[in-house]
This record gives C-alpha cells, structure tokens and sequence, in this order.
C-alpha cells in the first residue's frame, strides 16, 4: 500500500507553518488519502552527522534509527510534501540534513559514469510548502531560488521522484490573519 508521506520541519505549535501542516491533514483525511507524518523536530532528528555515520556513507548504509524508519517509510510513498519556514533563503538545516542522511545510495540513487540514477521512483510528486519574510519573487530571482532549483529540480529530481512543486507563503511577518486563512484555503486547489 502507498501513501502521502509529509515531513514536517517546525518547532513551534504555535507557527503558521504548524496551521498549514494541520490544514494539510485534514485535507488529506477528508479525501480519505492515506499519509505519514515524520515531524523532524517531535521525533528528535539530528540533522547532522558523525565520524561513525560517515565512514558508511559510501556504502549506503546508516546507524541513526531513525534514519532507518525513515527510509522504510520512503520505500512505499508515493508523493511527499515537505511543509518548514525559509530561513536564510534556504532550507532549514534539520531539512538539509533529512536529505543529507536519508536519500543515501542504493535506497534513493545510485552512481552511473554520467551522474546518479534516482531510485525512488515509485515517488510521483513532491510539493514543498513554505513560508518567508521575504517576498516569493525576490527568492527566486535575488536569492538563487534554491527550494525551486536544488531542492527540487536537484535533490528530488535526482532520487526519481516526477514532478515538484514549490508553495510558497511570502511576507509573512507582514500578513494579515485574512491572508493566512485565504492561503490555507487554496491549498485544497493544489493538493
């Protein structure tokens, strides 16, 4: 059986990022779509590694348990959205390191002479709902467009996965409670 899988990057109940995670639930159950949630934070994820989990990394190989889970719970999805706040024009680094110690060889792509080859291909979508103080617009055009370019049409391309999306929520600490809720109500148009 496959499922949506979310990955959920924020450490505060309270954010807004926390409300689209919530909105994205109940959208999800009300269209009776099954799902995972691996909330990084909640779980304890160390985004980083050590000296011991390195020395496999060329193997494909991992220690972290929860590295293990997680790729269990990659091997049966088959669309991911991926729900954190920008910071620094990029990716939380919890993020970073979820792709840096998860999507490692033999489950999520293996070396060819001519690049990799993306494994995880059973993985049809991938949407990537964010939030930023800074407008959309100057992200993709003054800060490199990272969540569009790396993330997904590298990273994510790069293991096999279809297509990507980029959602973005700009001018955040500038909204108005209205703009919150008419964003959280769109997001049914692109689920």
């Amino acid at each position: 059986m496959s499922f949506t899988t979310i990955i959920y990057a924020h450490p505060y109940e309270q954010s807004f990022n926390h409300a689209i995670l919530q909105r994205v639930r109940e959208l999800l159950e009300s269209k009776g779509e099954a799902y995972k949630l691996i909330d990084l934070y909640a779980d304890g994820f160390n985004p980083a590694y050590t000296k011991e989990e390195l020395a496999l990394f060329n193997q494909g190989k991992a220690l972290d348990p929860l590295v293990l889970h997680y790729q269990e719970i990659l091997k049966k999805t088959d669309r991911l959205i991926f729900i954190f706040p920008i910071w620094w024009a990029d990716m939380p680094a919890i993020v970073k390191g979820f792709e840096d110690k998860v999507f490692l060889k033999t489950l999520a792509y293996n070396p060819t002479l001519t690049g990799i080859k993306g494994c995880l291909t059973q993985i049809r979508e991938a949407v990537v709902i964010t939030t930023s103080t800074a407008p959309t617009w100057y992200l993709k055009f003054f800060c490199g467009n990272v969540i569009g370019k790396t993330m997904i049409g590298h990273t994510l391309k790069g293991i096999g996965v279809g297509s990507g999306r980029w959602i973005n929520f700009g001018g955040m600490d500038k909204s108005t409670a209205q703009a919150r809720q008419s964003f959280l109500d769109k997001l049914s148009d692109k689920l």
